[in-house]
């Protein structure tokens, strides 16, 4: 939210912060805030999703991460609150009013994606030199992605929580939406539509997205665990399902991550495995 004229108080449970012309205010989504004008305010704001702004520092930093997940890992790290504000030069608060202006105007006349994103872009470029990356903490973080204290849009009711904590619990159990509504005594739709709302995603999705997560904490860390084993510790039934749904998450196989973990030359062809061996039989 970038403030143009007047002032202003923004505020939410992590905290408030005043707001004059040229402040710009990033909020996470989900996060319940608000303002309080003194007297008018005029505010421009930008509602981006959380996985294409991941997307963006995942490229910018190619070749330096593992995976996705540490890109996600570097903006829990660098964003440890919901809410974060800094004050604009004038020169770049202005030069922000025009480009977010110009995005506005390229959406009402119908603009297609790559104009808005060629915009947008600029504004990224004017915005990353402010992010607080230098200032990582290697202490506990707020995560993004589910675990802990915030979640990755942060909830805002209880029973979606408790849904969330009971699959991070029971990782390996074949849970069902049936299952997951009767944690949250909603209805399967009730459920789906208000999981969406406080994770960005369906429910089973959620549930895939963890086990991906988890297999690939695994696939590094127990070498000696075949993917079979790796893939049923978090709840996939046998070595091709648990290849083919890490492999639709993730965009590589488990044995590549593995050897690409190790820092193995994936140009290279390695030894046959019980993965490996089994497709080429």
């Amino acid at each position: 939210m970038l403030l143009r004229e007047g002032a202003c108080l923004v505020h939410s449970a992590y905290g408030q912060e005043p707001a004059r012309p040229g402040s710009l205010v990033i909020v996470c989504a989900g996060t319940l805030c608000g303002g309080i004008p003194e007297p008018n305010v005029r505010v421009t704001t930008a509602y981006v999703s959380l996985d294409y702004l991941l997307d963006q520092l995942t490229w910018r930093l190619n070749g330096l991460l593992l995976d996705r997940h540490e890109a996600e890992a570097i903006a829990a790290k660098a964003f440890r609150h919901n809410m974060w504000a800094t004050r604009l030069d004038s020169d770049i608060a202005a030069e922000m009013g025009v480009l977010l202006d110009r995005v506005e105007q390229v959406q009402s006349e119908g603009g297609g994606f790559y104009d808005i994103e060629a915009t947008f872009a600029s504004v990224l470029s004017l915005l990353v030199p402010l992010l607080p990356y230098e200032n990582i903490s290697t202490g506990p973080v707020r995560s993004l992605t589910g675990e802990g204290e915030g979640g990755r849009f942060p909830p805002l009711r209880r029973e979606i929580v408790s849904v969330g904590q009971a699959v991070q619990g029971e990782l390996s159990r074949t849970w069902t939406l049936k299952d997951l509504a009767g944690i949250a005594h909603l209805s399967a739709r009730q459920l789906s539509r208000a999981f969406r709302e406080s994770y960005g995603l369906p429910p089973m999705s959620y549930v895939a997205m963890l086990r991906a997560k988890e297999m690939a904490r695994l696939l590094r860390d127990e070498p000696d665990c075949s993917v079979e084993a790796v893939g049923r510790m978090v709840g996939w039934r046998g070595r091709s399902h648990a290849r083919d749904k890490f492999t639709a998450l993730l965009g590589i196989g488990p044995d590549e991550y593995r050897r690409r973990a190790r820092g193995l030359d994936l140009a290279t062809p390695g030894p046959d495995t019980a993965e490996t061996a089994a497709e080429g039989s």
